[in-house]
């Protein structure tokens, strides 16, 4: 079981920061970062640029992933 929960916390790790999502959100390419995490007008992970900072979306879905794995 220790084994598909490390597997766990990997896909709910922030490639920004390397802890679990706090506040996840999701750019418009689909990918998930910390909302802190990301500041810049560049995805991280596939670096598309966006003209203005993209209007961010709340992965709400992500967020009671994570609580729900942090109990």
């Amino acid at each position: 079981m220790s084994s598909s929960s490390g597997l766990l916390a990997e896909e709910l790790q922030c490639s920004v920061c390397l802890d679990v999502f706090t506040d996840p959100v999701s750019t418009p390419c689909g990918h998930n970062f910390c909302k802190n995490c990301l500041n810049h007008c560049i995805c991280p992970l596939c670096k598309e640029t966006f003209n203005k900072r993209p209007d961010l979306k709340i992965n709400t879905a992500l967020r009671q992933v994570v609580q729900h794995f942090q109990e």
